[in-house]
């Protein structure tokens, strides 16, 4: 499955799908940060991790607010994109080509490592999400535990559970446990 940028964001805000009640903000975690952006290929060597992750938590704030009204099937008004647009103000991006992994790759490099470039990117990324014209495929996982945000690639938007390996097969285990216990009784 492809990922994005602006959904490895959102669910860095983790919960225990089993059900244990276990949360983690991983951007609390320098180095989950510090991969994060080796993951998307984007250069914040420059500035201060503490600015980082509070700017990351401000925007996935704005991005999930957004999420969760696509998900709900309500309409997106100028009012709930507000928040977002601003971020594109002061977002200039440069492409630097790098062999830092041993392969060639395109890195993005913030102009005159700005942050806001980084953040620039991400809300870009949701932002092309939400106008090819499928905030409905914007979906959060099912199960109560889980809240997990996924992009729905399937043919008819049917898709539930965030992975069908997790969520999935815990919620089809626990209907099975559920309809056993009711014909025990």
């Amino acid at each position: 499955m492809e990922e994005e940028i602006w959904l490895d964001l959102l669910n860095s805000d983790w919960h225990d799908y089993r059900g244990t009640g276990k949360h983690e903000d991983r951007l609390d975690d320098p180095q989950w940060v510090k991969e994060f952006f080796k993951r998307w290929a984007i250069d914040l060597n420059a500035i201060s991790e503490e600015k980082v992750r509070a700017s990351l938590r401000a925007l996935r704030a704005v991005i999930s607010r957004i999420a969760k009204q696509a998900a709900a099937g309500k309409k997106l008004g100028p009012k709930a994109l507000e928040g977002l647009n601003p971020v594109f103000v002061h977002s200039p991006l440069t492409r630097r080509l790098d062999l830092e992994t041993g392969r060639l790759q395109i890195m993005l490099v913030p102009v005159a490592g700005k942050l806001e470039s980084a953040l620039g990117e991400i809300a870009g990324s949701f932002a092309e999400a939400l106008a090819r014209g499928a905030p409905s495929r914007i979906k959060i996982c099912k199960n109560k535990d889980c809240f997990w945000v996924f992009y729905d690639r399937s043919k008819n938007k049917s898709r539930k559970w965030c992975e069908g390996a997790t969520c999935g097969n815990l919620m089809k285990v626990r209907r099975f446990r559920e309809k056993h216990r009711k014909s025990q009784t």
